[in-house]
């Protein structure tokens, strides 16, 4: 099933940002992972960016982002 969207059309993102794992805040480690899933947006393309304290945080770090089908 594949929905039809009229030209123009845009369907805002749903953002959930998934705590980290129980054994990484269970332990001293001085990194915890976070995890955010972006979904149900329209057109298929997006921009996420990290922010801490509502400043954009570079790239440094991060181990990447996966995108694919829902």
């Amino acid at each position: 099933f594949f929905p039809f969207f009229p030209p123009g059309k845009r369907l805002p993102p749903s953002v959930f940002l998934l705590p980290p794992p129980p054994e990484e805040t269970s332990s001293s480690r001085p990194t915890l992972s976070l995890t955010c899933l972006v979904r149900g947006f329209f057109p298929d393309s997006v921009d996420v960016q990290w922010q801490k304290n509502q400043e954009n945080v570079g790239n440094s770090g991060n181990s990447g982002a996966e995108t694919g089908p829902a």
